[in-house]
This record gives structure tokens, sequence and C-alpha cells, in this order.
């Protein structure tokens, strides 16, 4: 659904209501609006994404978490359909329902080995990286936390009652 980083909360929900498909579509919250808009869309929209527009874009800064920990508040034990832009590496943190990213793309080809090419095998080393991703181990999330991210606890808690797994984004 059209959206404008950046731009006032006015703007963006103006920008909504020009969307001719109906509830085909999921609006995007920017993480750096009003806790209260994403409240709202909530209420009218079936799923809603998330993303983080914070300084560097970058999960793997206190502020993302802290914000997510407000997020985390506002909905109490009961997460509506949320989808997380760019989020696999904090996808066993929070209850996303789903979540996409692009990391495997622009980071493979750092975990090719000439060696793995030659015996034939050229695929292994993203293979490898991309289970790392999916299991949510191995990942950098954490750095600046000694290791450890210190919202680890949230999704567990938020989760009560409700199992769900985070998938990839698929066209509805």
């Amino acid at each position: 659904m059209p959206d404008a980083p950046g731009a006032p909360s006015q703007l963006n929900d103006a920008l909504l209501k020009e969307w001719p498909f109906g509830v085909k579509g999921a609006p995007l919250w920017h993480m750096d609006a009003p806790v209260e808009r994403l409240l709202r869309l909530c209420e009218k929209h079936p799923r809603v994404c998330l993303g983080w527009t914070g300084p560097g874009k970058s999960i793997d800064r206190p502020d993302y978490h802290e914000r997510m920990e407000a997020v985390d508040k506002a909905f109490g034990n009961r997460w509506p359909i949320i989808h997380m832009m760019r989020g696999i590496a904090v996808a066993q943190m929070y209850p996303f329902a789903s979540v996409d990213g692009t990391t495997l793309a622009q980071n493979g080809h750092r975990y090719d080995s000439y060696l793995d090419t030659t015996l034939g095998d050229r695929w292994r080393g993203r293979r490898a990286y991309a289970d790392r991703l999916e299991s949510g181990g191995g990942v950098a999330v954490g750095e600046g936390f000694n290791g450890a991210s210190p919202r680890r606890g949230i999704a567990p808690r938020v989760r009560q009652g409700v199992l769900r797994t985070p998938v990839q984004l698929g066209f509805w």
C-alpha cells in the first residue's frame, strides 16, 4: 500500500485512502511514527507491516528493541497479524506472523568458497547461511548487548495461547 517514509502520519493515512484494492494489501507502519497510528492501522486492516526507519536502520541497535518494547506493551498479550519488513534476524525475538528479508540475497556471496565451487557444490555456503538465518542462530543480532539480545524474553510471554511461526511473506 502507498506510503511516504519520514512523512507525517496524516499524510500516510491520506495515501492509504487512495489504495483501490480494499484489504488486499497491508499498510506499512514506520517505527518512528506514533504507536497510536499502529493501533489504528491494526483495527482497520487484517495485516500490518512494520518498517524500521530509526537511526542506521539496523536492528542491532538498542533503540530498535526499545521501540519494539513499546509496541509489545501497546499490544499486550494479543498481537495482531504483523509482518516485519527485513526482519529475518529478529523473527525469533518477537511474535511476528511473518518476516521477509534480502539478507541472503545481499550477503550470500560472502559464504561462497572456492573449494566448494571446485568440488561441485557451489551452493553449500549459501545453504549453510540460509539455515543459520532461518534458525535464528549465528546472526549478528545483539551486537552491543554482549552477544545476547536483552529482549529475548518478550516473544514467549506474548505468545501465550498463540503458537505462530515466522514464515516468508506470501502473496495473498
